[in-house]
């Protein structure tokens, strides 16, 4: 099943089932089969994952940049995990409904989706059509 560009592309959550907060991700197609995937640790650091998709609708690592800030006791574990799940490279993005999976060295990382941004945004549109706003 090959997954469209608009498909993939958006906010994702990683909920951990050990407690953390969630990482929240971040997948946007840059231009033609140049992707970007990044995470954000809860109080810790960025990575950037840049990829390439190739033929078959895989990806391929381009290159992983990591921020390099110190991270809080409580998220250390979350972070390294990550990282070295990311060092493997991401080769498939597969998305189900609400939900993407990762896959990358073999392993796979279950996505749910983050509409918080799409909720703000809907409730601004609404609000603007409604004409409730401040100019209205």
């Amino acid at each position: 099943m090959s997954a469209t560009t608009e498909d993939l592309e958006g906010d994702w959550q990683l909920v951990s089932d050990k407690g953390y907060d969630p990482v929240k991700v971040t997948v946007k197609n840059i231009m033609g089969s140049d992707w970007m995937v990044a995470c954000m640790i809860p109080k810790g650091n960025m990575m950037v994952s840049m990829l390439k998709r190739v033929e078959g609708g895989k990806f391929g690592l381009v290159k992983l940049n990591c921020s390099n800030k110190d991270t809080p006791p409580e998220n250390k574990e979350l972070e390294e995990e990550l990282k070295s799940f990311l060092e493997k490279g991401i080769t498939h993005l597969i998305r189900d409904g609400k939900n993407l999976t990762i896959e990358a060295g073999g392993q796979q990382k279950q996505l749910v989706e983050d509409d918080i941004r799409k909720q703000h945004e809907e409730a601004q549109t609404e609000k603007m059509q409604s004409g409730s706003g401040r100019f209205g």
